[in-house]
């Protein structure tokens, strides 16, 4: 093989002996380079400094197992928020969580518009629900920041788009605390409501109402506290797909117990930039202040001013009791002084600081614990919340109540409250403030005028508590229940209309989206109180 030698040896010294000798061909070759490097310099530079298309919005990889249906609850747009940041979107949804392995990997596209403006995101998805339950339907919320004045909200896959809907949070509320009821269905018990109105209404908390369905008079009842501003009340929507493309799995009985969380998670982010404390409540809890004039006191005392508390969590003592069946005749010392303590004790519930919440499951949010947490932009080094156990109060958990007659209704002890399980559970006091402002508003006109319509026996209670025994509570309290096994949920209670008794129930017009991949939406408008569908779920 021949070898080439250079033919002239040559040294940084001898170099400029050697004069360069500048070839037209070269130059063009030179200018050519320099004009394609500025050029591709000009290409990527705004994709290198446009961080939200080329940084964060790339979606990963995420295959798809099936094509299904979601139902949008409700959407809401910040334009200003404590906890959400600026121009801040939130969608509450019931989303078939078997769209993908993993629910929270998927990514839904949100474009908001401004005139002519218009800016896409990709979304973040959060749940409550465990994702390994057997349920195939969870609550998924939808978060995403978008821009300034939006006036048109759509969800895009695919290059397909749809318009939903969306309302702004209540910027002012009755009270500092606000307590969320989960949605009532078939309810007929009446006494527990004015419990429960009453004496929140004493400390300090106004009460916000979700409704699927109740006896007529009774939701009657209710009307006439709203109209006093007591009560606020949100029908609570049956989930619907009115158009499809195919089978699908019906959404209403595969969500655990009708899917209290959806409303619980739309009740905080109504009322986030609201309130100081949001709780998350049955009908039938009742929580009493301890050594505290009214719930904002406690929640302050016990949250103590600290980063590290996501929630106060009071346990919940069961209790049986009676009640009686006229209106005139309500007592709510009455109710507290016949009160017996059950051995058994049921999951307890949350008081929060919405501001550090945007979801809760039906008795705390799972999102809350061990989870990291950046107040601030510089903040390098998290804070990790935790629940706060309340070890000095608990609830008042009014598991039964039994009819009785007036004339057996004996005056009996207060009991003791069931967290410290020393002080009195209220104050003789506070009961004697508490009934004589129920008897002024039960013996107003409107209301008096309900009292021969109300029921006077338990019709539905009777079946929706063996319901609940047969599909939850049994299942419970044998530790058999397992939650890769059974989805917990009590819509498949047959309950048939009551003659002479009929039942408001929670109707809206549905809407479905364009057919999309892999997820089609649908969503309601215009929900009102219907008395023709009766007191079916």
């Amino acid at each position: 093989m021949e070898t080439f030698l250079h033919p002239i040896g040559y040294s940084l010294l001898t170099l400029k002996k050697y004069p360069y000798r500048l070839h037209p061909f070269r130059i063009l070759k030179f200018i050519a380079f320099i004009l394609s490097l500025i050029l591709t310099c000009l290409m990527i530079t705004p994709l290198i400094f446009n961080s939200d298309s080329f940084l964060f919005d790339v979606p990963k990889e995420v295959p798809i197992l099936q094509s299904t249906h979601t139902f949008i609850h409700s959407a809401y747009y910040y334009p200003v928020s404590k906890s959400l940041g600026n121009n801040a979107v939130a969608i509450v949804t019931t989303m078939n969580k078997r769209t993908v392995p993993i629910i929270t990997d998927y990514t839904i596209n949100i474009h908001g518009s401004h005139i002519k403006k218009k800016v896409g995101k990709v979304a973040t998805l959060t749940t409550e629900h465990l994702l390994n339950d057997r349920c195939d339907y969870s609550l998924v919320l939808i978060q995403a920041n978008t821009l300034g004045g939006m006036t048109k909200l759509e969800i895009e896959s695919g290059g397909v788009t749809v318009e939903i809907p969306f309302k702004s949070p209540k910027y002012s509320a009755p009270k500092p605390v606000v307590f969320c009821i989960s949605p009532q269905f078939a309810a007929e018990q009446w006494q527990t409501f004015l419990t429960q109105l009453h004496i929140s209404k004493r400390y300090g908390a106004h009460v916000h109402l979700y409704v699927v369905s109740m006896v007529e008079s009774y939701y009657k009842l209710i009307k006439e506290y709203e109209k006093l501003g007591l009560v606020s009340i949100e029908p609570w929507l049956t989930i619907k797909f009115p158009v499809t493309d195919g089978p699908y799995l019906e959404p209403n009985r595969n969500v655990e117990l009708r899917n209290q969380a959806a409303a619980h998670t739309d009740c905080i982010l109504m009322y986030k930039e609201a309130v100081s404390f949001v709780g998350i409540l049955d009908m039938d809890d009742i929580l009493i202040p301890n050594k505290a004039n009214s719930y904002y006191e406690e929640f302050e005392r016990e949250y103590g001013g600290s980063w590290y508390i996501s929630a106060l969590q009071y346990g919940k003592a069961d209790f049986e009791t009676i009640k009686v069946a006229e209106l005139e005749a309500q007592s709510i010392s009455a109710i507290v002084k016949n009160a017996r303590r059950l051995p058994t004790k049921d999951q307890g519930k949350s008081f929060v600081r919405p501001e550090r919440f945007n979801s809760s499951w039906s008795h705390y949010s799972r999102n809350s614990d061990n989870k990291p947490m950046y107040w601030t932009p510089h903040q390098t080094v998290p804070l990790s919340m935790r629940k706060k156990a309340m070890q000095y109060n608990g609830i008042f958990h009014m598991k039964n109540m039994y009819l009785t007659n007036l004339t057996k209704v004996r005056d009996g002890a207060v009991p003791v409250n069931p967290g410290d399980n020393i002080t009195q559970l209220i104050s003789d006091q506070h009961l004697l403030e508490i009934d004589m402002e129920m008897k002024s508003i039960l013996t107003s006109e409107p209301i008096a005028a309900l009292s021969a319509t109300l029921p006077k026996t338990d019709f539905y209670m009777p079946i929706i508590f063996k319901c609940y025994n047969d599909s939850f509570y049994h299942l419970r309290d044998t530790k058999t229940l397992l939650n890769d096994v059974t989805c917990v949920n009590a819509f498949d209670c047959e309950l048939p209309q009551q003659e002479g008794m009929p039942c408001t129930h929670s109707d809206a017009t549905y809407h479905s989206g364009p057919p999309m991949f892999p997820i089609t939406f649908h969503w309601a408008t215009d929900a009102y109180f219907s008395s023709e569908i009766g007191c079916y779920q």
